[in-house]
């Protein structure tokens, strides 16, 4: 009875190895494919690099696998939950995590991983985005504590803003010395003073018409200086001076292209592109300056370059170095865009946007793929 309980123990443990090798190697197999959007023969402009869930993402394969079998249990469990904002600074990945509640932080240049939760006056209950300014400070929005929470560059909490009464912060947006903060429950655009939290103007209320905002959630800088807010409630995305004047606005309720049903995370690039999450038909819409559809990328699914229920979305060309070496040697990359999404395999998903060589750019108009939008809408 004793060998045939040794005996059982021992092919468990084999049967547990070969799982996790056969896991890690089609993982490894996923991971080193080059996935590119739109797929050729179209000249390709995004790359699929690489995702971010917890800290066995920020080491290899082999790693991993050792972890899991012999130890480390706490930093393996340590994983993002139901992450919502993400942001970049100087090699280190930011993710709020709405369930946790607190946020990650991948440090990419250390390979490290930790989860910030905060304690007492600093501690968070339900962060939904988090914006960092250029000396390191992180701007944490805090829908049920109504208010914003700042913590410094070695992630130690700093101060308040907000009397956790007057507004429902969903997103923060620093440009310079003013913070522009969408009050979601009051249909607003609320612009504080970065020094002292103090409301310097706003703009925006209840309703459906030019310049009137329901359910603003998300918010980006142009490249043009104007701030542009994604509403949920109005399922499109609006355009606006700093000075709170209407300029545009993108995109209306529907399930073709151009149209939206979720919209969350918005990013502008230099050129002046416009990146859109919706999280109903997990995807994300790149349209021009004009609100013309160019092309989308991302799809939902259990590999690692799906996104599921993704939130939001940034870019960042200040931090190409550490990305590189997923980047196809054809790509040219000229900056990386990362996308969070609230379920799925990966919570991270890391794109990158450039061109390929041997393909002709001139004039490009995306062939496959625009005329019907890839829209999976699971009622979500």
């Amino acid at each position: 009875m004793f060998k045939r309980q040794i005996f059982s123990q021992i092919m468990s443990a084999v049967i547990v190895v070969l799982l996790v090798s056969s896991c890690s190697t089609t993982q490894e197999k996923d991971i080193n494919s080059k996935i590119f959007y739109p797929s050729e023969p179209s000249p390709p402009r995004i790359q699929y690099l690489t995702s971010f869930s917890g800290p066995n993402d920020l080491v290899n394969s082999n790693e991993s696998l050792n972890t899991f079998l012999f130890g480390k249990e706490s930093q393996a469990s340590a994983i993002i939950k139901k992450p919502y904002g993400v942001s970049i600074h100087d090699g280190v990945i930011y993710v709020v995590d709405t369930r946790g509640p607190g946020y990650g932080v991948f440090n990419l240049k250390t390979s490290k991983f930790d989860v910030i939760h905060g304690s007492f006056s600093g501690k968070m209950r339900k962060p939904i985005n988090l914006s960092v300014d250029i000396n390191g400070d992180k701007y944490i929005a805090d829908t049920q504590r109504r208010l914003v929470l700042v913590y410094d560059v070695n992630n130690k909490f700093v101060r308040l803003i907000g009397d956790g009464v007057t507004f429902t912060p969903s997103d923060v947006l620093i440009v310079g010395e003013k913070l522009f903060v969408t009050d979601i429950k009051n249909h607003k655009i609320r612009v504080l003073n970065k020094s002292d939290g103090k409301q310097l103007y706003e703009f925006g209320k209840a309703g459906s018409a030019k310049g009137q905002l329901f359910y603003p959630t998300n918010l980006a800088l142009g490249a043009n200086g104007n701030v542009f807010v994604s509403e949920t409630g109005n399922f499109r995305v609006q355009e606006f001076t700093q000075q709170g004047q209407y300029i545009n606005l993108f995109g209306k309720v529907g399930t073709g292209v151009g149209n939206f049903a979720r919209p969350k995370g918005v990013a502008i690039d230099k050129k002046g592109q416009m990146h859109v999450v919706d999280a109903a038909f997990e995807n994300v819409q790149v349209m021009n300056k004009e609100g013309k559809v160019l092309m989308f990328y991302g799809e939902p699914g259990n590999k690692r370059h799906n996104i599921n229920l993704p939130t939001d979305i940034v870019i960042n060309y200040d931090n190409n170095k550490y990305f590189q070496k997923y980047v196809d040697k054809d790509f040219k990359l000229e900056y990386v865009i990362l996308v969070a999404s609230q379920f799925g395999l990966n919570k991270v998903v890391a794109f990158g946007y450039g061109k390929k060589m041997g393909f002709d750019y001139t004039n490009q108009m995306l062939k496959k793929g625009t005329k019907k939008a890839r829209i999976n809408n699971k009622g979500k």
